[in-house]
């Protein structure tokens, strides 16, 4: 575990019951903090978690809401303030890609399903946790982008472009939001050995191409971009805003 002390910080995490929000949950954990994960679907997981984190004498809960909804956003960062007084800690982790092909050849529906969950969701929890708490005390928010939206590949222009949209967002909000205590960096992972990369690692022409690009020739595991996350959520990183941290295994050097 890495050496830093988040025991008097509070932390949401969108998406964090499994994959990568899991991994940096866990991590935010065993490092002190106070964790609320938010969930859709994976129920499960989000329970797994909270029971492991508190055998472990942390203190944890779970959220069900969908990230694209304010309203549902809204009741999320009111019930983190409301159990633990604060938020310190905002990884907008949670993500969608409903379709993978051709940017042009994307229905309607699915363009307007990346819109609100990969970029109007994230913009929605800032803006709740600035008016909530880091307004007035400070904090610290990591948007998890991806080296997507730097370099797009096939069949994942609209995906790309979320992102690219979240690493804008990232450095713009850093400038307005630096005086007032809040810093905001984004974690920009490759291919990472989740559910929602299977596809990806699955198809062997796919991921073949993966491995040569990487100049480790592997992917990622979860926890090897929640150590990044949470060394950004932490005292170490105080000076540290605006940034896009690679973590994809060399793929851009």
């Amino acid at each position: 575990m890495i050496d830093v002390d988040l025991s008097d910080r509070v932390a949401l995490v969108t998406g964090g019951a499994r994959g990568i929000g899991r991994a940096v949950a866990d991590l935010l954990a065993r490092a002190g903090a106070r964790v609320a994960v938010n969930y859709v679907t994976a129920a499960r997981g989000a329970r797994s978690f909270v029971e492991e984190a508190r055998a472990s004498g942390a203190e944890a809960m779970a959220l069900a809401g969908d990230v694209s909804d304010s309203e549902a956003a809204r009741g999320l960062v009111e019930s983190t303030v409301a159990a633990w007084g604060r938020l310190d800690i905002l990884v907008n982790n949670a993500v969608t890609n409903p379709e993978f092909g051709p940017l042009l050849g994307h229905s309607e529906g699915a363009i307007d399903k990346f819109l609100q969950v990969n970029v109007k969701g994230p913009l929605t929890f800032i803006r709740l946790a600035v008016d909530a708490w880091m307004g007035a005390n400070g904090g610290c928010v990591i948007n998890m982008a991806s080296i997507a939206g730097l370099q797009p590949d096939p069949g994942m222009g609209a995906y790309a472009a979320t992102k690219a949209a979240l690493i804008s967002m990232t450095r713009a909000l850093a400038r307005e939001l630096g005086p007032r205590g809040v810093r905001v960096n984004a974690v920009a992972p490759g291919v990472v050995r989740t559910d929602f990369a299977r596809m990806l690692v699955e198809t062997p022409e796919i991921y073949a191409q993966i491995l040569q690009k990487s100049a480790l020739g592997r992917v990622a595991e979860p926890e090897e971009i929640a150590g990044p996350v949470v060394w950004l959520a932490s005292d170490a990183a105080s000076n540290v805003t605006g940034a896009v941290i690679l973590v994809d295994g060399g793929h851009q050097a």
